[in-house]
């Protein structure tokens, strides 16, 4: 009779190899530099600036256009 050989590794041997890979790819990793860490922090700090600002910017005039809507209807149709 022929023996299966399809057998699952044990679970302890997956998690063997997992954090095994783990410890590989962590000794790939390259850290930036101060200058480099300051460069991407200032530019990350920017952006949220410029994009809350864009925000800003449409949420106010879609409160004003709300409003001057709302006042259009007021005119056209007087409450009584």
């Amino acid at each position: 009779m022929a023996e299966n050989t399809n057998k699952k590794p044990s679970i302890w041997s997956r998690m063997g190899k997992f954090f095994k890979d783990c410890k590989s790819e962590f000794k790939k990793l390259v850290w930036p530099t101060k200058q480099q860490l300051l460069k991407n922090s200032a530019l990350v700090l920017v952006s949220i600036v410029v994009v809350g600002a864009c925000l800003a910017l449409v949420d106010f005039g879609l409160n004003k256009g709300v409003f001057a809507l709302k006042d259009l209807i007021d005119y056209i149709r007087p409450v009584s």
